[in-house]
């Protein structure tokens, strides 16, 4: 609702920045601003045009949208949308049950690519070691890992074996990266991952659709 005749590139800058971080620095996202910075003094007009009706509007963050209650990781996104799907769908419909079923599956998949990761890193550094390695940080100004082509080999290997590591697999980069700071070649990961994936561990889809039912 804002007069767009007067409200310049900088100020929808600094409202959309405020609305996407939400107060939430850990879960929003980081608006940045790049190129020209100087067209910021510009007025949205000459690039959006203007409504009319809102033209005797001044700007303020009152006329602004209101930002979400809640802000919610990236890779939580999809969990959420088959939730509301499933609680919004009729009870007995076959929406409510495809919705059912696609929550399960991520929640399936998630499972699974948990316990893979955690189980190769046993089987390479022993149950003691593992986790510890895989959990590394590295000291500030270090990069995430010395060689990028065995981290991309890596993920590779463990795709081949495991299957996809998706959008929330992306959390478990920093392992895949120990691993290779660690000096374990691309046929020890291949023999780590055949181990660990041979197949999914029985008992959990049945508990979890017990849990979803509850």
């Amino acid at each position: 609702m804002h007069n767009l005749r007067t409200e310049t590139l900088h100020q929808q800058y600094e409202l959309v920045k405020k609305r996407t971080i939400n107060g939430n620095s850990a879960y929003g996202s980081h608006v940045m601003q790049y190129g020209d910075v100087g067209l910021s003094k510009d007025s949205l007009f000459a690039y959006l045009g203007t409504n009319p009706a809102n033209d005797n509007f001044t700007f303020v963050d009152e006329n602004s949208l209101v930002p979400p209650t809640k802000a919610v990781n990236q890779r939580d996104a999809d969990l959420v949308h088959f939730w509301y799907k499933y609680r919004k769908a009729p009870e007995g419909s076959v929406r409510k049950t495809e919705a059912q079923k696609q929550f399960v599956e991520a929640m399936s998949h998630r499972m699974h690519t948990d316990h893979s990761v955690k189980l190769i890193g046993k089987l390479l550094f022993g149950i003691e070691r593992g986790l510890e390695v895989l959990n590394t940080i590295r000291p500030a100004g270090q990069p995430l890992v010395d060689d990028w082509k065995c981290l991309k080999k890596m993920v590779r290997t463990f795709e081949t074996h495991c299957g996809s590591l998706a959008q929330y697999g992306m959390k478990h980069m920093r392992s895949l990266a120990n691993i290779c700071n660690a000096g374990i070649q691309t046929e020890q990961m291949a023999e780590a991952s055949a181990q660990a994936c041979v197949s999914v561990p029985t008992g959990r889809w049945s508990s979890l659709q017990k849990g979803f039912s509850a």
